[in-house]
């Protein structure tokens, strides 16, 4: 009888927590997938009862004005019973919503959206109602627009991910204009910049492949379970990934302008970095042990004359060669255009 009633307990806090907030619904059919999900067994009898007997406890509402009919918490419900968010949690939770609400899921965005109004209104009731104009998250890189994705493509890699099944769908080669039917089996989801990626396999092959969702489309769960690599860990690839071309650690030695290093003092490159000051304090050197890819590349020449690499030699003369061939473009007179269509233009 004690199990039973643990049981039923469980049952009904899961259920309370996954209602909505009004004026959003949840169907009987839906709460009972989103039980399954959790690993709780149950008939749609049992949550139409459970539900009977909630709403005379808390303030709930049930919409039968058309089927299925839509259960929610009541418009104006406040969930006294679940802990009080502080100010910074609100906050932190409401950006996120902001920058997450295209990445995640559409059932994990609706699972979260109650967490979402409790935060409004917290920070509603807080002195700090203006947080959206007053709080900005800046990119320390370019930033470029996302390419366009196809109407529900995310959702279908998402629950296909969910349930470890097979996806089939069409895609798109890089270069070409035709897209190919493929079964593909999902092993993770990469998000490098504006482009998000689906990380698997194709058919029967095993080779790991980078597939940019934008170039899928007419995507569709199977029910064939997918087919995981042997030895294949998710983390390990994406940090791999996360490294353009890595080329192994390094002990770089750059000098520095002393403004143009500044930063390093308060975010360094390495825990072991070293920064001394040369030429009258005019630049400074630096010395850390770093892991040596194209980013770090990228990153070193886009200072421009405001950094000289020193150390490791290879690297000092892959910079000297990209210079020379940098200067040689540039004082090529027949690369410049000069036709009198492309100056309006830029003058506009």
């Amino acid at each position: 009888m004690q199990q039973d009633t643990v049981q039923t307990l469980a049952r009904q806090w899961a259920l309370l927590r996954n209602l909505p907030a009004w004026p959003r619904k949840a169907t009987v059919s839906g709460l009972v997938e989103v039980l399954a999900d959790r690993q709780i067994a149950v008939t749609r009898r049992t949550v139409e009862r459970d539900l009977q007997a909630l709403s005379m406890e808390f303030p709930l509402a049930v919409d039968n004005a058309s089927k299925p009919h839509g259960w929610s918490w009541a418009k104006g419900a406040r969930q006294e019973f679940t802990p009080r968010l502080s100010t910074p949690q609100c906050v932190a939770l409401l950006l996120a919503r902001e920058h997450l609400k295209t990445l995640l899921p559409r059932a994990l965005l609706q699972e979260l959206m109650p967490l979402f109004d409790n935060a409004e209104q917290e920070v509603a009731a807080s002195g700090w109602k203006q947080w959206h104009r007053e709080t900005a998250v800046l990119q320390t890189s370019l930033e470029l627009l996302p390419p366009a994705t196809s109407a529900g493509v995310l959702e279908t890699v998402q629950t296909a991910l969910a349930k470890g099944r097979c996806l089939s769908a069409r895609y798109r080669a890089k270069g070409s204009t035709a897209a190919k039917p493929a079964v593909i089996h999902p092993l993770g989801l990469l998000i490098r910049g504006p482009v998000q990626y689906l990380v698997g396999t194709m058919f029967d092959y095993t080779d790991i492949l980078r597939l940019p969702l934008h170039r899928l489309s007419h995507a569709e769960v199977l029910p064939t379970p997918r087919k995981k690599p042997a030895g294949f860990d998710f983390r390990k690839y994406s940090t791999e990934a996360a490294r353009y071309n890595p080329q192994g650690t390094i002990q770089l030695v750059a000098r520095f302008d002393a403004d143009a290093a500044a930063h390093l003092e308060e975010t360094p490159l390495s825990r072991d970095q070293v920064i001394r000051p040369i030429d009258n304090g005019t630049r400074v050197e630096v010395r850390a042990i770093v892991e040596l890819d194209e980013t770090l590349k990228w990153w070193l020449l886009a200072f421009g004359d405001m950094v000289e690499v020193v150390k490791p030699k290879s690297l000092r003369d892959e910079f000297a060669h990209q210079i020379q061939n940098l200067a040689t473009l540039y004082q090529t007179a027949k690369n410049i255009t000069t036709e009198k269509h492309d100056e309006k233009y830029i003058e506009s």
